[in-house]
């Protein structure tokens, strides 16, 4: 049973890093649209936030539908919506149509990053926890790291038609395995004893989940900002070709892949020393200014520094939200407000961002605005510290089991 519950990890992670394609599929090719559609920075902005408007408005509901129809079959709903999305895209002759194809690629995102982390939270002991979503957190970042580097060699080699269709044709596998390998598992005989609209009503009074959420939606507040415009940023400001204009996202991408990895290595050790949560988030306030000096081996250096730092964040969130589920069959409404965060940083931050280039005319002020996240997550990491949930040394057992109270929270 053991090599199943990996089998799981990683048919999830692939669908995962699968949805994030549809995600990051219009940042690398937005001076394409720019060009097609002759948007502006504050419509380009768009693209991005109804993707995550979308999501928002579904994360939550299928938190509320995987214990009533199974996770497999929400995830697999998710992907075919995706694929529905993109085709809207692909055959868009305007860009409301636009628009629209990336609302309905949202809702299916939205299903799957939260039917893809329940299953890991459901099938995986407790005890692994903190090391499978440190390999879970790294979906965005490959995602993102592969859509990134391919996309600007598949419209300089092919069309844009063409990307759109390679995106499609990815879905596939995703479909394919998440049916075959995900179980719908069985109803918990204590779920028949509790009206589901209880289970989500205790969840979402859950204040350690909310806090979760906040700093989620904090981290993606800058994160998404920075992978949505660096490529725009090199390209207007230093002069950078496309292809290699995306070479900040690429350099975020990879380091970000092994600072998620090692976080959840690290927060298995440390989760008891208050310094695991607090440290990263004050040294990114650090970082964020120093990406508006226009200067090309500066910025590289610290999008380096700032990827290998910042990576150990979304493993302390992933891996808390199904610790902190007050009951098992919550867990799902527990992951959906954690997406809820992360959508809300996706909404609001690449807006933010634009908006601020377009009315000050340069990117100084646009940088500088993404600390007020990291200075948000300080006070919210510290709050999930004194949770005490990864202070507790859990056994090897075969599930999460409910928190019938609290865990004590270490002193201040």
């Amino acid at each position: 049973m053991q090599g199943r519950h990996w089998l799981i990890l990683w048919v999830a992670f692939l669908c995962g890093v699968l949805a994030t394609f549809a995600q990051f599929a219009v940042p690398p090719v937005m001076p394409a649209l720019f060009e097609r559609y002759g948007i502006s920075y504050t419509e380009a902005g768009l693209l991005m936030s109804m993707f995550a408007i979308a999501t928002l408005l579904f994360a939550t509901p299928c938190g509320f539908i995987i214990p009533r129809y199974g996770v497999r079959n929400v995830g697999l709903a998710g992907l075919l919506l995706i694929m529905a999305g993109l085709a809207c895209t692909l055959y868009a002759g305007s860009f409301a149509q636009f628009v629209a194809g990336r609302a309905v690629q949202g809702i299916g995102f939205g299903l799957v990053a939260v039917s893809a982390p329940t299953a890991i939270g459901q099938f995986l002991p407790a005890d692994k926890m903190p090391v499978a979503m440190g390999i879970w957190s790294t979906w965005i970042p490959v995602g993102n790291l592969i859509v990134f580097f391919a996309a600007p060699r598949v419209l300089a080699s092919l069309s844009i038609e063409a990307y759109w269709v390679l995106l499609i044709a990815s879905m596939v596998p995703g479909v394919l395995l998440f049916a075959l390998v995900i179980p719908n598992p069985p109803r918990d005989p204590s779920a028949r004893l509790l009206p589901e609209r209880a289970v989500l009503v205790d969840e979402l009074k859950n204040t350690d989940v909310w806090a979760a959420a906040l700093t989620f939606a904090a981290f993606t507040f800058g994160i998404f900002s920075l992978t949505t415009w660096s490529a725009t940023y090199l390209n207007e400001v230093m002069g950078l070709p496309l292809v290699l204009a995306v070479s900040g996202t690429l350099i975020y991408a990879v380091a970000s892949i092994a600072s998620d990895l090692y976080g959840g290595v690290l927060l298995h050790k440390f989760g008891h020393r208050r310094a695991m949560f607090v440290l990263p988030p004050t040294l990114l306030l650090l970082l964020w200014p120093l990406f508006a000096i226009p200067d090309l081996t500066v910025f590289c250096v610290t999008i380096g520094v700032f990827s290998l730092i910042s990576g150990v964040i979304p493993p302390i969130v992933f891996a808390s939200a199904p610790l902190l589920a007050r009951r098992p069959q919550g867990i799902g409404v527990a992951m959906a407000i954690v997406i809820i965060g992360e959508n809300l940083g996706f909404l609001i931050g690449p807006q933010v961002f634009g908006w601020l280039r377009e009315v000050t005319g340069t990117f100084t002020a646009s940088f500088w605005a993404m600390g007020l996240g990291a200075l948000l997550q300080i006070f919210t990491l510290n709050h999930l510290y004194r949770t005490g949930v990864f202070a507790r040394r859990h056994a090897a057992v075969p599930a999460l089991a409910p928190a019938s109270q609290p865990p004590a929270r270490p002193a201040c």
